[in-house]
């Protein structure tokens, strides 16, 4: 075993697999050789789902999470993913709902490790997309917050719905599919 395998596969010491767990382990909370590796992870679990399949699964009935979720072959509920998804930003409300949310996903997906959190953190977000389907919304994540200097700054995402530079979504291609497909399904 590589030593990238034994970082992403190694199993971790019991910990609270709540909110704080998976913002501390998923690439989009990370920088530098952690978020390359688990951007890489997020990068490998995209690649197990063209867009083109994405477009084609999407009917009335699913939301994104759900099309995306049977895709890629995960058993989960889209509630928990919805109820993580409001708590996701650190500044966003914290819930005692959204930390047990997130032990069931852990739990339905695998365990305690990056790859896991890999795939949380990409339902999580494809929740988002819902607003690329109802386009009168504006870009999927209209804003997020940086730190420069020990500054908490806002960067608009309206020219760059989608981010820019090392923190872009991986997903673009795979977001707009599932919200071209949903939005061809709807009345």
């Amino acid at each position: 075993m590589d030593s990238r395998e034994l970082l992403t596969n190694a199993p971790v010491p019991p910990v609270a697999v709540n909110m704080a767990w998976l913002r501390a382990m998923v690439a989009r909370f990370s920088s530098g050789e952690d978020h390359a590796r688990r951007r890489e992870l997020v990068i490998e679990e995209l690649a197990r789902a063209e867009p083109r399949a994405l477009r084609e699964a999407a009917n009335p009935d699913q939301g994104p999470v759900e099309i995306l979720a049977e895709v890629l072959g995960f058993e989960v509920d889209p509630g928990d993913v919805d109820k993580v998804a409001k708590a996701y930003q650190p500044h966003f409300p914290q819930t005692t709902e959204a930390d047990e949310a997130v032990a069931r996903l852990v739990e339905a997906l695998g365990q305690p490790d990056e790859r896991t959190a890999a795939k949380v953190g990409l339902l999580v977000q494809s929740a988002a997309t819902e607003s690329l389907v109802k386009s009168t919304q504006g870009p999927p994540v209209p804003s997020t917050r940086r730190w420069v200097d020990g500054t908490e700054v806002t960067v608009d995402l309206k020219d760059f719905p989608f981010g820019t530079g090392p923190h872009a979504c991986p997903g673009e291609a795979h977001a707009k599919a599932l919200a071209e497909g949903i939005s061809s399904t709807r009345p």
